[in-house]
């Protein structure tokens, strides 16, 4: 939830900012292949899209074909602002604490520009 009275606009721009500023080679031994913003809809009433990508590590050679594995951020914007989150891996049944880790990241930055976040779990 962004900061009481932060116009919707402004709460989308700065979303924006704090997922821009995510490290490209990654954070807490994730994400070490980058990131890409698939959709860059960072706007009331739209779903903007990024898409991580894991190292090619030895877990990645051997269960996904020597390829990374590739998980999917969706951020719902609804006109107030708030912001519904869905975070997935595309492949398997566990993403070994990957997609909370990165959420954990992204809160403390929304906390710090003054956003309520929960703490994501999993």
């Amino acid at each position: 939830t962004p900061p009481s009275g932060a116009d919707a606009n402004a709460a989308a721009s700065t979303l924006k900012k704090v997922i821009e500023s995510y490290p490209q080679e990654g954070q807490n031994k994730v994400d070490l292949g980058g990131w890409t913003i698939v959709d860059d809809s960072f706007a009331p009433g739209k779903t903007a899209s990024i898409e991580y990508k894991s190292g090619i590590g030895n877990f990645a050679k051997f269960f996904n074909g020597g390829k990374p594995f590739i998980d999917d951020l969706k951020l719902e914007i609804a006109g107030n602002g708030v912001v519904n989150v869905r975070s997935s891996s595309r492949v398997g049944d566990s993403d070994l604490g990957v997609n909370q880790k990165r959420l954990s990241y992204l809160v403390d930055k929304l906390r710090a520009e003054g956003w309520d976040a929960p703490e994501p779990k999993y």
